[in-house]
């Protein structure tokens, strides 16, 4: 509610690590056009209403810069995200790839529904996808369940998600300055995200930060992320 020139360090994919990035940009111009079909009605000092994730063009590239260690996998650098049109068991997806494998996310509000290995097989998926609580509005909480599919070994879990909408207002990340709601929860392995997202550019996130403590299964783990740059597909 995951998406580099991964070459000698990249990361080695962790077939059971759970809530994988994704990561959605969109161009200032598209945001401008956007932010009133997608936000609702409010004054400068109104935080808005967002409804739905604003289009991306499929093939657009999104580069991020990734700094994580312990269980999250030991890594500085930048990872580039490719967006495609896809499929999920009969359902329309978006595909963000990277060299450390794919999610698969729902159009409208980018809930994650599944993550593939480099090899594109199923590793992990979600039901219902994780997702925000939308509509999105400042101060909302939220608590879900979410069964857990492990495709490599066939196991199955059940883990819930409490989290709220604590703001929203400008963010800067080396790729710009954007309108964000920030959303922080924390799932019952004890695993706490906070997450910055731009409904109106579609991004989701522009930036992220995760930890895990002593206690995870897969033991203590940082992760940050911000959004670094953003190539469309030539036309």
């Amino acid at each position: 509610m995951q998406i580099s020139a991964l070459q000698v360090q990249k990361p080695t994919p962790r077939k059971e690590t759970f809530m994988n990035a994704t990561f959605t940009p969109r161009s200032t111009a598209w945001a401008l056009a956007a932010a009133a079909l997608l936000l609702g009605a409010g004054c400068a000092s109104t935080p808005p209403t967002a409804t739905q994730m604003a289009e991306v063009p499929a093939g657009i590239v999104n580069t991020y810069h990734r700094k994580s260690s312990g269980s999250l996998g030991v890594f500085d650098g930048p990872v580039p995200w490719t967006m495609s049109p896809s499929s999920w068991q009969g359902r329309p997806v978006l595909a963000y790839a990277s060299p450390a494998g794919t999610s698969l996310h729902l159009p409208a509000h980018h809930g994650l529904v599944a993550n593939l290995s480099p090899q594109g097989l199923p590793v992990m998926s979600y039901d219902p996808p994780i997702d925000a609580p939308w509509p999105l509005q400042v101060g909302k909480t939220w608590s879900t369940q979410h069964t857990v599919t492990m495709h490599p070994s066939g196991r199955t879990l059940v883990t819930t998600i409490n989290g709220k909408i604590e703001s929203w207002g400008d963010v800067t990340v080396p790729a710009g300055t954007y309108k964000a709601f920030k959303l922080v929860w924390t799932n019952d392995l004890g695993e706490t995200e906070t997450r910055w997202v731009a409904p109106a550019d579609g991004i989701s996130p522009i930036k992220r930060h995760v930890e895990r403590p002593a206690s995870h299964p897969q033991g203590a783990g940082v992760l940050d992320a911000e959004r670094l740059s953003s190539v469309k597909p030539a036309k």
